[in-house]
């Protein structure tokens, strides 16, 4: 069995990964933060941590280790499992003689430091070996997508720039959108591994080391009412639609045309900016369970179709935006 207490504490050696979870852990402290302080409670036990913010980073562990006994001794709570209410703040809803595992707590408290954040969202794998997460991450910072230090968490006009989606398109609150371009990194980052490997061979061992119990796990951490979304079978949504970036021949672009397809629905225009936003972010949270939702799809090709439109009449001889012929033709042989 996986020890994720000791996984935690090894990941917390690095002082750069140290400095990079604070931001996570005020987000998931935020509701305990009184008079400039964040403090927890044991009732039961009568004790009580008291933190400075700048005593968080130097605190973690003692942080965490006192999170898992309050939860162990009162019962699951939003501070060990996000989305989980108290006992206290719902009673009616307690499962009788319900108790938390303690291994059970520590795999949320490490899927949640170890992730990567933007705003209230925290992205991260699960059921990935250790090195291919360690490896990925390495990447991301390299790439300088991960901003060590900073609140932010994500250079977003960077994730944005490499795969040619619009440089305005809002992150925060969008968090399936997020989601597929944190998914859309890790394919860019698979083939940056192939080496001298053939396409079969490439397909093969991504089969192999990321198996169909690997998930995509999005926590959302505003100061009310956090949620976490699961999504599962991680290999089967890489082969089968990031499939071109495996066949690329070396010095291609790797932006792969599932990314251009949906990013070619988001309109900037100040009138359409919020709602093709809205239902991009919608249609990828079915995207991401492994489902095409065509409501959704025909509702954006129908604004796209009448912005467009609306644009060539007005500007007569403008070029019509449509969706890339290549990237449309790569979605539609995919369904």
């Amino acid at each position: 069995m996986v020890n994720y207490k000791e996984l935690l504490f090894k990941f917390l050696e690095d002082e750069n990964n140290r400095k990079y979870c604070v931001s996570i852990l005020q987000r998931i402290l935020m509701s305990n933060k009184r008079k400039g302080k964040f403090i927890v409670t044991i009732d039961k036990n009568k004790k009580r941590l008291e933190l400075k913010p700048e005593e968080l980073e130097r605190k973690i562990e003692v942080i965490c280790e006192f999170v898992v006994e309050k939860t162990l001794v009162e019962g699951y709570n939003a501070l060990s499992v996000p989305f989980m209410i108290s006992r206290d703040q719902a009673p009616n809803f307690s499962i009788f003689d319900e108790k938390p595992k303690e291994d059970e707590l520590w795999w949320w408290i490490y899927h949640l430091l170890t992730g990567i954040h933007f705003g209230n969202i925290v992205i991260n794998l699960v059921n990935v070996s250790e090195e291919i997460r360690n490896e990925f991450r390495e990447f991301l910072v390299n790439k300088n997508f991960v901003m060590i230090g900073e609140k932010s968490g994500l250079n977003k006009k960077e994730i944005l720039l490499q795969v040619e989606a619009p440089a305005r398109i809002p992150l925060v609150e969008q968090e399936f959108i997020l989601g597929f371009l944190f998914l859309t990194y890790f394919a860019i980052f698979w083939t940056s591994r192939k080496g001298k490997e053939s396409i079969e061979e490439l397909k093969k061992n991504l089969e192999t080391t990321i198996t169909s119990d690997a998930s995509l796990l999005i926590f959302v951490l505003p100061r009310e009412k956090k949620r976490v979304y699961v999504f599962p079978r991680l290999n089967r949504l890489l082969i089968n639609w990031y499939e071109d970036l495996f066949s690329l021949k070396e010095g291609e672009s790797l932006i792969p045309r599932i990314s251009t397809f949906v990013f070619s629905f988001y309109i900037q225009d100040k009138k359409y900016r919020e709602t093709t936003c809205g239902l991009l972010n919608k249609f990828l949270y079915y995207f991401l369970l492994g489902h095409i939702n065509g409501e959704i799809l025909s509702k954006l090709v129908e604004i796209k179709a009448a912005y467009e439109l609306k644009e060539a009449k007005k500007r007569k001889g403008s070029r019509f935006h449509g969706v890339p012929k290549k990237a449309a033709e790569f979605f539609f042989s995919k369904i």
